[in-house]
């Protein structure tokens, strides 16, 4: 539901959708058909004024800066009445407040309104593979408090079942509401998560580094917080992040490149997130590069992840220390070889390891040879690194900038800026807040103040409320 509406058009009073009876007339054998389903409808009052709500929420935020009624009446296309009465009602229920006056001209000065930030709180969560992120941001998306702690989480981990993990990550989701929310409302939480998640129910279909199955994550949390809850892929929920806040700022066509423990891919066509069939779409990780290349997690063999991502990196690296190719102590000290962790790796490379180096060299190969097969498929304007990626990126990005531009085809390449994600390692985080932000501001009438006690049963019919 990305807000388009950066110059506020105008909103007609009548909206045209299916409805009434009509019938077709005869086939060309005399026969007659059947009633035809209802074709159009007018839109009630009700409707049109949460419309246009959404476009006086979305062009105050998207502003960036204090704004006056009377620049939002000249450019939005609202009458001055309709938008005087849609602000002082996102002001009564408290997104937007007054901030200053406008700047001296002939006649009285008007009122400028801004985003409140603090009309709530919302909170971004990542689980990750070895990781539970937690960020609380106010409404102009600014981190007011975040915690990471590490997890074992694994086959053989004590934390491999997801009730273990998830109980983990609801203490720490806990400790941000008592420290950071307080007083303020906490208007929904953002959780992103390293699989395949089924959209309609909130719930982590397969996560093949987690090794989870069937996970029911949105009812459980709705359960457990009494807010909104939306579930989605981590890369996608960063690309969204990105798109609304970060690098990728105001593009429609990009592609997102997440790595933690796998590679996966948040892909944005046209100012939207596309999904595919079932909402399953972005799964780059998992595209067979080599089909004899090392086993990886989803069962195949090869898969892009295995000798892009960083699970590529540490094996190799493992692989030259057992080989007696790169020193032992220097890497992991007195501790054995599955010890060893990316910050070992880049202490390595800073140091100018040159086994280090070639072998971040050769994952940049395999790196530019995938995207230059996303380039030739989505031609997207920009491709952006985040995760693990943005922090090898001085040490990757030239092989692959190079491969990519001997392997994709020359017209879509054209242009194609590689970039590193502004957020960098907390991209899904943040894209866990902008889950949360970009419904608020399609439907802000969704989200306004209610009592406590409804809050919880109508957590669930406002995620089903519009599209992302």
């Amino acid at each position: 539901m990305r807000s388009s509406h950066t110059t506020g058009p105008t909103v007609p009073d009548v909206v045209l959708a299916p409805s009434g009876d009509h019938m077709a007339g005869p086939h060309a054998d005399g026969s007659h058909p059947q009633p035809m389903t209802p074709r159009y409808r007018t839109g009630d009052q009700n409707w049109v004024r949460e419309r246009n709500l959404a476009i006086a929420l979305s062009y105050v935020w998207e502003a960036g800066r204090p704004i006056s009624r009377a620049e939002m009446v000249n450019t939005s296309g609202l009458n001055k009445s309709t938008v005087g009465s849609l602000l002082a009602q996102l002001q009564a229920w408290g997104f937007v407040k007054e901030s200053g006056r406008s700047e001296p001209r002939p006649g009285r000065p008007g009122t400028l309104l801004d985003v409140n930030p603090d009309g709530g709180r919302l909170i971004g969560v990542e689980i990750g593979v070895g990781f539970i992120s937690v960020m609380v941001t106010d409404m102009k998306a600014e981190v007011v408090w975040q915690q990471k702690v590490d997890v074992a989480i694994g086959p053989a981990s004590p934390l491999r079942h997801p009730t273990r993990v998830l109980e983990t990550a609801e203490r720490l989701v806990q400790a941000a509401i008592a420290k950071a929310v307080g007083r303020h409302r906490l208007l929904g939480i953002g959780l992103g998560v390293p699989g395949l998640v089924d959209h309609e129910t909130g719930t982590l279909l397969f996560a093949p580094n987690l090794h989870w199955r069937d996970v029911p994550l949105r009812d459980r949390w709705i359960e457990r917080f009494g807010v909104p809850v939306i579930v989605e892929n981590e890369a996608n929920a960063a690309a969204l992040g990105e798109q609304m806040l970060g690098t990728a700022k105001g593009v429609d066509d990009f592609i997102y490149l997440s790595a933690g423990v796998g590679l996966g891919g948040g892909v944005v066509v046209r100012g939207k997130l596309y999904g595919g069939t079932g909402g399953f779409a972005g799964e780059v990780g998992h595209m067979t590069i080599e089909p004899d290349g090392p086993p990886c997690n989803c069962g195949n063999r090869g898969c892009w992840e295995t000798l892009a991502g960083p699970t590529a990196i540490i094996r190799q690296v493992r692989e030259a220390i057992a080989g007696g190719r790169s020193p032992r102590r220097t890497l992991v000290g007195d501790g054995g070889l599955e010890t060893l962790q990316m910050d070992q790796v880049l202490q390595a490379a800073a140091s100018g390891d040159p086994v280090v180096l070639e072998i971040l060299s050769e994952v940049g190969r395999y790196l530019g040879i995938g995207i230059a097969n996303l380039i030739n498929v989505f031609n997207p304007s920009r491709v952006v690194m985040g995760g693990v990626l943005s922090l090898v990126a001085p040490y990757v990005l030239p092989r692959a900038q190079q491969e990519m531009e001997a392997r994709a085809v020359a017209a879509p390449r054209r242009g194609v800026q590689i970039l590193v994600s502004r957020f960098k390692f907390d991209a899904c985080v943040m894209g866990g807040v902008s889950l949360i932000l970009r419904k608020i501001l399609s439907d802000p009438a969704a989200w306004r103040p209610r009592q406590r006690q409804a809050v919880r049963a109508e957590s669930a019919l406002v995620l089903r409320r519009g599209a992302l």
